[in-house]
């Protein structure tokens, strides 16, 4: 059974391509349903978020990676196969297990350490799992690569100090607008990276918030949780003038400002400088926007200066972050081998049972029916040897560093049919 990853991140493709490669949360499960029907994985766990779209998966076929990498027809997407091929990758085995542990554990973002990333591989997994496309190896190694996101967490600086895409999003606006204090606010979108991004932002003793979303009953609702104001997205030219920082991050499929909305809107404000800071992918804003004056406009992959430096002040904790991840790494190597031995332990169980049950008969069948006291002894002796007995290669079997090949003596030593090759 070979273990797959691929997909495509920041580090290999621009945000024009990643936003085609984006699937929607809400079709994650059944993409991973339609793999397993068409045979092509066994199971499997579709992430996709604004810098990565990366498949997780567990097959039988000794060419899984090409043929996985080869059915990116069957993921929905907008991307041509042509673009797909110049940008993706392909892992397998113990790189791609060590891609995924890293990935949890945030080493692999554009912010070195953000914290987002680790809910949404728990929230893929539970996608996966609703539609029963995930098996109890790829559990094993999915919950192994969740737990070494948590221990970094908590065991390293990189969890005391969390960093995410909001807070290189706060720090750009800073950067071009310098003191942030009473500046107004249109946030586009009611999701985690703009509820977290307002709140940074609150510590900069930002003006007013506006906030807007898909329905305005939503906006109201995270509005009012947030200390924000809901407004209708059709209502924003009655707002604009006041507004110096956008920052949209909505799951919108299109462009929501276009060149003439923003010069709209600029038209409205006599040019003044507007910061717009766009963290959606697809992207929420049209890149033409850029070139009207007075607006400044970031998009996701225009971040990496910060997460360049993020990552300078962060070398110190990557190396213990490494550590917890090899030694994760290690245990579910581990736990992975042990399953794989399961079934010797089950055979042997059996086949000492059977000979206990064949040997005790026979000398039962020395004794009178009418001495009860004798046969529960000889029972009762029977049952305690055998537990002895089994109790020492058991426990040698689960906790050996290397299980499959202890099955594989035992299987040699006791005949075990079903003993699992070395």
């Amino acid at each position: 059974m070979k273990f797959v990853v691929v997909g495509l991140s920041h580090k290999t493709a621009p945000v024009e391509v990643r936003e085609q490669a984006v699937v929607h949360e809400s079709i994650l499960g059944e993409c991973i349903r339609r793999l397993v029907d068409h045979d092509l994985i066994d199971s499997g766990v579709l992430l996709s978020t604004c810098n990565r779209t990366e498949l997780y998966a567990l097959s039988p076929a000794a060419d899984a990676p090409e043929r996985i990498f080869e059915a990116f027809s069957q993921w929905p997407h907008e991307l041509a196969f042509e673009t797909w091929k110049r940008y993706a990758y392909r892992l397998s085995d113990e790189e791609a297990m060590t891609h995924l542990f890293r990935v949890a554990a945030g080493l692999e973002s554009m912010v070195v350490g953000e914290a987002q990333i680790l809910g949404q591989v728990k929230e893929a997994l539970a996608r996966s799992r609703e539609v029963g496309g995930v098996d109890a190896r790829l559990q094993v190694i999915l919950q192994g690569a969740i737990r070494a996101g948590k221990r970094v967490r908590h065991e390293t600086s990189l969890g005391r100090r969390p960093v995410s895409v909001a807070h290189a999003a706060v720090a750009s606006a800073r950067d071009l607008l310098g003191d942030l204090v009473d500046r107004n606010m249109l946030l586009v979108g009611a999701g985690t990276i703009s509820q977290v991004a307002l709140n940074l932002l609150r510590n900069q003793r930002i003006g007013r918030v506006y906030l807007t979303s898909r329905t305005l009953e939503r906006a109201d609702r995270v509005a009012t949780r947030l200390g924000a104001e809901a407004i209708a997205f059709d209502d924003i030219g009655g707002i604009i003038e006041s507004v110096d920082i956008i920052i949209s991050a909505s799951s919108a499929p299109e462009h929501l400002f276009d060149l003439p909305r923003i010069e709209g809107y600029q038209a409205r404000r006599a040019g003044r400088p507007l910061v717009i800071i766009d963290l959606a992918v697809p992207r929420d804003v049209a890149p033409a926007v850029a070139e009207i004056r007075g607006v400044q406009l970031r998009n996701i992959d225009d971040l990496r200066s910060i997460a360049a430096t993020n990552l300078a002040d962060r070398e110190t904790a990557v190396g213990p972050a490494e550590r917890i991840i090899d030694e994760e790494l290690a245990r579910t190597r581990h736990a992975l081998a042990a399953r794989d031995a399961a079934p010797a332990i089950s055979a042997l169980i059996q086949r000492v049972e059977g000979l206990r049950d064949a040997e005790l008969e026979r000398h039962l069948a020395r004794v009178p029916a009418s001495e009860t006291g004798t046969r529960q002894a000889m029972r009762a002796l029977a049952d305690s040897l055998t537990t002895r007995f089994l109790n020492g290669p058991i426990r040698a079997l689960r906790e050996s560093p290397d299980p499959v090949f202890e099955a594989s003596v035992l299987g040699d030593a006791f005949g075990l049919d079903d003993s699992p090759p070395s």
